[in-house]
């Protein structure tokens, strides 16, 4: 009986203490809704079964890919280099082109109209010669606010960088994954930007993005599209005609964690999603008290890896669902990023894996 006295004093001082002290997050109410029904286009048939798998010892994610005009496949890694690998027969030979930055990830690619490789990683907007491998400095931001997140971009006809910011607030961090403080928070920390690379002049767009995360310029080039990762949401900011400088909400409630993506110049939209909807994010964003109390516990017990449900969802400019590819295997893990070439494939980057995919689409 004493010893049970001893256990339950001991577990009601740690409750206490849980109870007082300051909470890391000071999250904000959001009724999440339902995630849409799996049904009809986006009903899972496990179509990523049949995507070629690339894997090599220099890959220790994928977190974003660029399809070179030579058709070698680049891919920016979370120790700040970028990898070229050229298919070799029945392999894949591979090297290191560049170190663009001492150990922030390159998390977004986009080649411009020069040949160079424009990359975002966390600390600043880089331009990447791939031959010589020099790496140069575009921007990090303003004296006053300096890049915290740069995440992903797309580069409109006349060389404006268009980027996001995925949160000014939390930044990338390191060790645990500040984005699940952000997720918790459910506050808009998330920016847009235009940056002129000839002047380095940076201009915010929009602001008030729930973790802004991948960018894409209209097959017009009149808008650049953002995805809200944490609102489950597509935009687009209107560069021209009447609603010049305005954000539209083009799809509400995806059906999944939306990250990377990309469009094919055709008018569609590829869209990576991380996962499929996740209960336990709803019950966050609907309860603050709990969230602030959960997220007091240790990283290593509420940050726990969970099965994913990647896929990638197709949709046309005004946000209409036209077909979807999932992975059944979780061989992607966290999907991050979708590329389409010129030859009917789209090419797949994982935020956990350390493979990249080729998919060839179907004849429509």
């Amino acid at each position: 009986m004493r010893t049970l006295s001893i256990i339950l004093g001991i577990f009601g001082m740690l409750f206490l203490v849980w109870m007082v002290w300051p909470p890391t997050v000071d999250p904000a109410y959001w009724d999440e809704p339902e995630p849409p029904a799996l049904t009809g286009v986006l009903e899972p048939r496990g179509r990523l079964a049949d995507a070629e798998l690339i894997s090599h010892p220099l890959l220790h994610t994928s977190e974003d890919v660029a399809i070179g005009p030579d058709g070698a496949v680049y891919s920016g890694q979370h120790d700040g280099s970028i990898v070229r690998l050229v298919r070799d027969e029945d392999s894949w030979a591979g090297e290191t082109v560049a170190q663009v930055t001492d150990g922030f990830s390159v998390l977004g690619l986009q080649w411009n109209a020069q040949g160079r490789l424009i990359a975002a990683a966390i600390d600043g907007i880089y331009a990447v010669n791939v031959e010589s491998g020099e790496v140069t400095l575009l921007s990090t931001g303003e004296t006053e606010h300096p890049l915290a997140f740069a995440d992903d971009l797309d580069i409109g006809p006349d060389g404006t960088i268009y980027f996001s910011e995925a949160s000014y607030h939390w930044g990338a961090g390191e060790g645990a994954p500040q984005y699940a403080y952000d997720m918790a928070e459910n506050r808009p920390y998330g920016l847009l930007y235009a940056l002129d690379p000839e002047t380095g002049e940076m201009e915010v767009l929009a602001d008030g993005l729930y973790f802004a995360n991948g960018i894409a310029m209209s097959s017009d080039n009149r808008s650049v599209y953002v995805l809200e990762t944490y609102r489950y949401r597509l935009s687009r900011y209107w560069l021209d005609g009447p609603q010049a400088g305005e954000l539209e909400i083009v799809a509400d409630n995806l059906p999944g964690i939306p990250d990377g993506l990309m469009g094919d110049g055709q008018g569609h939209l590829y869209i990576a999603m991380d996962t499929q909807r996740v209960p336990i994010m709803r019950f966050l964003h609907r309860n603050p008290f709990w969230t602030r109390m959960i997220t007091k516990l240790p990283e290593w017990v509420w940050l726990r890896p969970g099965a994913t449900t990647a896929f990638v969802l197709a949709v046309d400019e005004e946000g209409n669902y036209l077909d979807s590819f999932h992975d059944p295997d979780s061989r992607f893990g966290m999907l991050a990023n979708v590329v389409p070439d010129e030859d009917g494939n789209i090419w797949l980057g994982s935020l956990t894996q350390p493979v990249i995919g080729r998919y060839e689409l179907p004849d429509n």
